[in-house]
């Protein structure tokens, strides 16, 4: 829903999210250097923000506050603690490698055609334009630096748009 770049949603800490004010605060990340895990800075300075959290996003950021309570419960004395959002079930954070393999089973048990994290933040930008988003907010909501990146890069114009947009232009130039 917002483009989150994948180390930016596995950096994600329960202190960036203010589920009353809906809102989601991004200014770390979580990669893999070498051999170690490291929560750290986010890409660019541009790539820090404070969105506005969508309802779904709320409700399911809620589900998975009970759900690492449960996993917590019952993890016991193996649970390891960290204020992450996203982590294992004993509370370590989740290996950038590892989250691709378990985005691979999400997308063959949903049954629909394999994508990268990368591509859904893509799906993102070309759905923004779809519903008519102003280039400048698509651009704020995905944290690019620059203009060019989030157009001429991330963003697909649908068939379905481009022909309702030459449809209104036929119609405006009609009158």
């Amino acid at each position: 829903m917002l483009g989150l770049r994948k180390g930016e949603m596995l950096g994600l800490t329960w202190a960036d999210v203010d589920l009353d004010a809906g809102e989601l605060t991004i200014d770390r990340q979580l990669q893999r250097v070498g051999a170690e895990l490291l929560h750290r800075e986010t890409k660019t300075a541009a790539s820090d923000a404070t969105l506005p959290l969508p309802d779904i996003c709320v409700v399911a950021l809620d589900r998975r506050r009970t759900a690492q309570t449960a996993a917590r419960d019952a993890a016991g004395h193996a649970w390891q603690p960290s204020d992450l959002i996203f982590t294992t079930r004993y509370g370590r954070p989740i290996e950038p490698r590892n989250f691709n393999r378990f985005w691979d089973r999400r997308c063959d048990a949903a049954g629909v055609r394999r994508i990268t994290v990368r591509d859904a933040r893509r799906t993102c930008a070309s759905l923004l334009a779809d519903l008519d988003v102003h280039p400048r907010v698509a651009m704020q909501i995905l944290r690019h630096a620059q203009f060019a990146i989030t157009m001429e890069i991330y963003t697909v114009v649908s068939s379905a748009a481009t022909r309702d947009a030459l449809k209104r232009l036929g119609n405006a130039l009609d009158r």
